[in-house]
C-alpha cells in the first residue's frame, strides 16, 4: 500500500510539472503576446488529460462509470467552450461599442451576454442533473470538491506562468 501511494504521488508530481511546465513556456518570439493558438489547444488538451487522471483517482471511478462520465464530461466541455468564446467575442464588441460611444448597440449586445449566460446556466443544470444519474451522492460530492480545488489550481498555474512571461528577458550576451 506504502508503495502504491508514493507511486501515485510521484506520477501526481511528474504529471503537475508537465502542465505548469506547458502554461509556464514563455513565447520569446513574441513576448508581449499570447502563446500561438496551437499551443493554446495542446495546452488544453495536457489539462484535459491532467484533470482526467486525477478526477479518476479523486472518485475512485471504475471502469464502467469513467466510460460513461469522461464522454459527458466532454460532451458539457465542448458546449461550454463554444458559448464562452461567443461571450468573450461579445464582450469585445461590448467594449467597442462603448469606447466608440454607439448606444444603439449596446442593448444588443447585452441582450446577446444575458442570453448566452442563461444557455450556460442551462447547459450546467443539464450536466449535473446528467452527473446524479452516473455518479453516486459520495462521488457527487467528490466531483464538485475537486472541480472548485482543480479550477483554482489552474488559475494559480497561469497566474504563475503569466508572471513569469511578463518578467523581462536577460540581456542577450554580447560578443
Amino acid at each position: 500500500m506504502r508503495r502504491y501511494t508514493i507511486i501515485t504521488m510521484l506520477v501526481s508530481i511528474l504529471i503537475m510539472g508537465f502542465a505548469s511546465y506547458a502554461l509556464a513556456i514563455p513565447d520569446f518570439d513574441n513576448p508581449e503576446g499570447p502563446p500561438p493558438r496551437e499551443d493554446h489547444e495542446k495546452i488544453r488538451e495536457r489539462i484535459e488529460t491532467l484533470r482526467m487522471w486525477r478526477l479518476t483517482k479523486a472518485l475512485d471511478l471504475d471502469e464502467a462509470t469513467a466510460s460513461r462520465l469522461f464522454p459527458l464530461l466532454n460532451r458539457y466541455d465542448k458546449k461550454r467552450y463554444r458559448i464562452e468564446k461567443a461571450v468573450r467575442k461579445d464582450m469585445r464588441d461590448l467594449k467597442r461599442a462603448l469606447d466608440s460611444r454607439r448606444m444603439d448597440e449596446l442593448q444588443e449586445i447585452l441582450q446577446r451576454i444575458e442570453d448566452r449566460h442563461r444557455e450556460l446556466q442551462r447547459l450546467n443544470d443539464e450536466e449535473r442533473a446528467e452527473l446524479k444519474r452516473i455518479l453516486t451522492p459520495e462521488q457527487q460530492a467528490r466531483y464538485l470538491l475537486f472541480q472548485y480545488r482543480f479550477k483554482r489550481e489552474l488559475r494559480e498555474m497561469i497566474e504563475k506562468a503569466r508572471r513569469r512571461h511578463l518578467r523581462p528577458l536577460p540581456p542577450e550576451p554580447r560578443d
